[in-house]
C-alpha cells in the first residue's frame, strides 16, 4: 500500500514537471493564420488569425517576425471621436483556456516595409514570440482583400462621389480619391509615427501656406460639378457642358499636383521609416 502511494507520487511529479516544462509556444493552438494580400505597390499589410491559451495561466503574445518585410509589429485599433484608428501595442493578451482573435479591425500583426507583394495562397512563414521567450513558427496564406465589417473607416468609408459633399475632408477625397491626403493623417498620428516638434512644426507650415488654395479648389470643383448636373437637366448644349467640364478637369489636376508636392514635402521632413509607417497606417483611417 505504501509502495502504491509512493507511486502515485511519483507519477505526479512527473506529471507536474512535465506541465511545468511545456513552453507557451507549445501550449498556444494558432489556426485560420492568413496574410491580406494589397495592391502591388502598398509597402504594408497585415496578418490575422486565432491564438489559443490551452494552458492554465494567462500568457502574452510579445513580437512577432515576418520575413517578407523589413518591419514587424503588433497592432490593434481603436475609437477615436468615432474613428478607427491604428495604433501599435507591446503585447497581445492570451487569457488562460480562451481564443484571442486577431482580425481586421482589432489585434493584428503589422507587416511594414513589402518586398514584394503578396500573392494569393502563398506560404508565409511568419515566428511568433510569448512572455516567457519561446517562439512558434506558423504558415500563413495570402488572402484577398476584404471589407472589414462594422468599421467606421473614417472618410474612407462615406460616399464621395455623388458631388453632395461639404466636409473639407470630403471635399478633399472627392476632388482626387486617387491621391490621399497625408499630412492631417500624419500630424494626428504623430506620437505613433515618432515625429519631433520640429516635424510636427514643418507639416503645419506648408499646410498653412498652401491650405487656403486648395479649399478654395476642393469648393469650385464641388460647385461646378453640381452646376453640370443642373445644367445638364436644363439643356445645355454639349460643347458648353463639356467646355465646363474641362474646367473642372482642370481643377482636380492642380489639385493633384498640390498634393504631389505635398508627399514629396512629407518625403523630405519624415524619415524614411516614419513615412513607411504613415502609408502602412494611411489606408487604416
Amino acid at each position: 500500500m505504501k509502495r502504491l502511494s509512493l507511486l502515485a507520487v511519483a507519477a505526479g511529479c512527473v506529471m507536474s514537471f512535465q506541465a511545468m516544462a511545456a513552453t507557451v509556444a507549445e501550449m498556444v493552438e494558432v489556426s485560420n493564420p492568413y496574410v491580406r494580400m494589397v495592391p502591388p505597390n502598398a509597402p504594408a499589410t497585415a496578418a490575422f488569425m486565432e491564438l489559443k491559451n490551452t494552458g492554465h495561466s494567462d500568457h502574452a503574445l510579445v513580437s512577432a517576425k515576418a520575413y517578407i518585410n523589413k518591419v514587424t509589429e503588433l497592432h490593434t485599433h481603436i475609437h477615436d471621436n468615432g474613428v478607427m484608428r491604428m495604433r501599435q501595442v507591446q503585447k497581445i493578451d492570451l487569457p488562460a483556456g480562451q481564443s484571442t482573435a486577431l482580425k481586421p479591425g482589432g489585434f493584428h500583426i503589422m507587416l511594414i516595409g513589402l518586398n514584394a507583394p503578396v500573392e494569393k495562397d502563398q506560404s508565409i512563414k511568419i515566428d511568433l514570440t510569448f512572455d516567457d521567450g519561446s517562439t512558434k513558427t506558423i504558415e500563413a496564406k495570402g488572402r484577398p482583400l476584404m471589407p472589414m465589417k462594422g468599421m467606421k473607416m473614417g472618410m474612407m468609408g462615406k460616399q464621395l462621389s455623388n458631388g453632395r459633399n461639404s466636409n473639407p475632408m470630403q471635399l478633399v477625397m472627392h476632388a482626387n480619391p486617387a491621391f490621399p491626403n497625408l499630412t492631417g493623417i500624419a500630424i494626428k498620428n504623430a506620437q505613433e509615427l515618432g515625429l519631433s516638434d520640429e516635424q510636427v512644426g514643418k507639416l503645419k507650415a506648408w499646410t498653412q501656406k498652401n491650405g487656403d488654395e486648395m479649399k478654395r479648389l476642393f469648393q469650385a470643383v464641388n460647385m461646378t460639378e453640381k452646376e453640370l448636373i443642373q445644367d445638364t437637366l436644363a439643356g445645355m448644349s454639349k460643347a458648353e457642358l463639356m467646355a465646363k467640364f474641362e474646367k473642372t478637369l482642370a481643377m482636380r489636376k492642380q489639385i493633384a499636383e498640390t498634393k504631389i508636392d505635398c508627399r514629396d514635402n512629407m518625403k523630405k521632413v519624415l524619415t524614411a521609416e516614419q513615412f513607411d509607417k504613415l502609408a502602412s497606417i494611411y489606408p487604416m483611417m
